[in-house]
This record gives C-alpha cells, sequence and structure tokens, in this order.
C-alpha cells in the first residue's frame, strides 16, 4: 500500500469536528500509512496488533475512509489523508508516550488511551466492535494536566470508583492508581506481577500532578 499524510494544519478554513468515530479497519489503514515500530506499539495498544498485516482488513479499511471523504486516493493509486485525520494518523505512527488510563466503578468501567507525538497529542477512547473516536487533546493545558483532568472528572462523578493511569512504554509497566477521599486524594504505585500497592493519603491536587509527572517520565 502506497500513501500520502498531508499538512493537517494547512486549511484553516475549516470547521473541523470534536471528535472523529474510526472502524477498526479504518485504524488499521491508517497504521499502514506509515508502518514502523511506533504504528506497531499503536496497534498493540489499540488491540489491533493481529490485524495489522492483514491485506484484507487493509483494503476494507481504505475503501471505506474513502467513502467516509477521510481519505482520497490520488492519480498515481496513493491513499492521501489531510487535515484531523493525517493529525491522528501520525500521532498513532509517530508517538513517544502512550497513556492508558482506566475508568473504574463497580459495575465496571471504561477507558483512554492519551497518544502524544513531538506535534500532536490526541485521545482515543473505545467504543463497541473495536471502534475509536479519537480527539484532540485540549491544547491550553499540558499533557500531565490533560491525564490528570480524565481522571479527575471520573472520579467526581463516581467518587466511589476508582482511576489508574500506565505509560505502556515503562518495561515494568508501573501503574498509578487515584482514589477520592474526604481528606483529599490518595495515590498508589504498583509494578506488574506485584500484588500490593504502599498508598499515600492526603495528597493536593498539586502533589497527584507531579506523581503522574514522575508516572510519565517527564524531565
Amino acid at each position: 500500500m502506497t500513501d500520502t499524510i498531508a499538512e493537517a494544519t494547512g486549511a484553516t478554513d475549516k470547521k473541523y469536528p470534536d471528535s472523529i468515530g474510526f472502524g477498526y479497519a479504518e485504524i488499521v489503514a491508517l497504521l499502514n500509512l506509515n508502518k514502523g515500530s511506533e504504528a506497531n506499539n499503536s496497534a498493540h495498544a489499540l488491540r489491533l496488533e493481529n490485524e495489522l498485516d492483514d491485506i484484507r482488513m487493509i483494503s476494507a479499511g481504505a475503501s471505506s475512509l474513502v467513502a467516509r471523504g477521510f481519505a482520497s486516493v490520488e492519480p498515481d493509486g496513493e491513499l492521501s489523508v489531510s487535515g484531523p485525520v493525517a493529525a491522528v494518523t501520525s500521532a498513532l505512527t509517530s508517538a513517544v508516550r502512550r497513556m492508558e488510563i482506566s475508568l473504574l466503578t463497580a459495575d465496571g468501567g471504561d477507558s483512554v488511551l492519551s497518544v502524544e507525538s513531538e506535534d500532536y497529542q490526541i485521545i482515543m477512547q473505545p467504543r463497541a466492535y473495536l471502534t475509536w473516536f479519537a480527539m484532540a487533546q485540549n491544547p491550553e493545558i499540558s499533557a500531565a494536566e490533560g491525564n490528570f483532568y480524565i481522571m479527575r472528572k471520573h472520579l467526581s462523578d463516581n467518587p466511589a470508583g476508582g482511576a489508574t493511569i500506565l505509560r505502556r512504554e515503562d518495561p515494568h509497566k508501573r501503574r498509578l492508581l487515584l482514589k477520592l477521599g474526604a481528606a483529599g486524594w490518595t495515590v498508589g504505585f504498583i509494578s506488574q506481577g506485584e500484588d500490593e500497592v504502599e498508598e499515600i493519603p492526603g495528597l493536593s491536587d498539586a502533589q497527584v500532578l507531579e506523581k503522574i509527572r514522575e508516572l510519565r517520565n517527564e524531565k
């Protein structure tokens, strides 16, 4: 498959949607526009690693993207994307950080994947049948603040629930757990394979944000 990813910021006069929904075959096609280790890592994070090299899946995804007006076929046969679809593609295939956020309640939970490249920061949220909604992170706050906002909003709406966050690039899969109590925030860290969590209670917003930055391995 050949491809073209146009600049995502060229048409400032267009009104873009707040979020874009993609079927899993469409995501596979986008990941194949710029194949490499980061595209592979994003496929794994999106639970699509087994479909990434499926030619029929790629073809179906490309056809769907063109049919929905999300991509076009150039005269030389290349698939071309632009605008916000190009931004999503660029973020997924050149990411430097993928933060996986789990939002827990007594009845189950939801999840969010924060994907960050040098140029773009997007939020990917799964829906039924391996579909994903993509939206831009708020450019007026830092990525760490955006991560905290998602967790804080969930716990404000579900005070008996919990939230976790992990950086998928961390080889130890160290995860931060967050709860809201009467005395403030309680956080804990746990690595893959561990059973016990040492909790740190009574933290302020600023202290929680610092813990998230630590997990993100920000310099």
